[in-house]
């Protein structure tokens, strides 16, 4: 019968091993943060927007609580959506125009 015997393994090229570690554990955490950024990236694709035109006397405040009644919502972050969505700023809303509000 064959006795167990240990095998001792020596780094001959540290640089090499060196590299080898670097990159598999920048595979493992660019792998990692692809996984977690792809589940975000589908929560916030599925959203449903509503075209809304803009009439004497509305503010964005007013719209956004409109067209989301029944949703808990910070609308600041709703209001800054807006503008995102639509790449407007507070001085580019007149009335006549027509802008999406996102609905959550």
């Amino acid at each position: 019968m064959k006795e167990n015997t240990r095998h001792h393994y020596r780094i001959v090229k540290p640089f090499r091993f060196f590299m080898f570690v670097v990159i598999s554990i920048m595979i493992i955490v660019f792998a990692g943060y692809t996984m977690t950024a792809a589940g975000s990236a589908e929560a916030s694709a599925v959203r449903t927007y509503v075209q809304v035109t803009i009439n004497d006397g509305d503010s964005l405040w007013n719209i956004v609580e409109r067209c989301n009644k029944d949703a808990h919502i910070d609308v600041q972050s709703a209001i800054y959506d807006i503008y995102e969505i639509n790449d407007i700023d507070a001085a580019d809303i007149h009335p006549g125009d027509k802008l999406f509000i996102p609905v959550y």
